[in-house]
């Protein structure tokens, strides 16, 4: 009997461990949007993650689990920014949570707007495909990928400026039919 006891909390735990591991991007552009230094953002995540495992026993499976990290981060703003009386820039608290609110509410489109970015990377042109993935892995810059190429640095960037663009229309309309639905 005990060991099945330790078999469902483990069970749990690994569950929620995906959940944090699941919600990092999301959870590190909130907090950005939040203190707005990456660097602040940064220690800020590695904090809230450490709340969100000391808490677990504390979220309700099958609630929003997205909604109770985003309160914890937004307290732990709250605190750093308390402790940090000393910094040149301060938000009013009531600013602070607006943009918390307003960073809650944009998240949630966080999965449909990737979803569709998918889909529209598949709709471009292979050439320009493998363009816009090689720019975004790790360590590529601009100019390395012109060398590569044999082509300017300015006619790499307008070409990843037109597919950029080219990817936020498909991205409109790709949300906006699936409004329509």
């Amino acid at each position: 009997m005990n060991n099945n006891k330790n078999q469902i909390s483990d069970n749990e735990s690994e569950e929620h461990v995906r959940l944090i591991a699941q919600a990092q991007l999301r959870l590190h552009a909130y907090i950005l949007a939040l203190v707005g230094r990456p660097s602040d953002a940064e220690d800020l995540l590695q904090e809230t993650n450490v709340i969100l495992w000391r808490k677990r026993h504390t979220f309700q499976p099958g609630t929003n689990f997205y909604a109770w990290a985003f309160k914890i981060a937004q307290l732990q703003v709250l605190a750093n920014r308390s402790k940090q009386h000393r910094s040149k820039v301060q938000f009013d608290a009531d600013l602070l949570n607006q943009i918390a609110d307003i960073a809650n509410e944009e998240s949630k489109h966080y999965d449909q707007r990737a979803d569709a970015l998918l889909t529209c990377l598949k709709k471009l042109p292979e050439e320009q495909r493998l363009l816009i993935t090689r720019r975004y892995q790790p360590d590529v810059a601009v100019h390395s990928l012109a060398a590569e190429m044999g082509k300017t640095a300015n006619a790499v960037s307008e070409s990843l400026r037109r597919i950029r663009e080219a990817l936020r229309l498909c991205i409109e309309r790709t949300l906006a039919s699936e409004v329509r639905s």
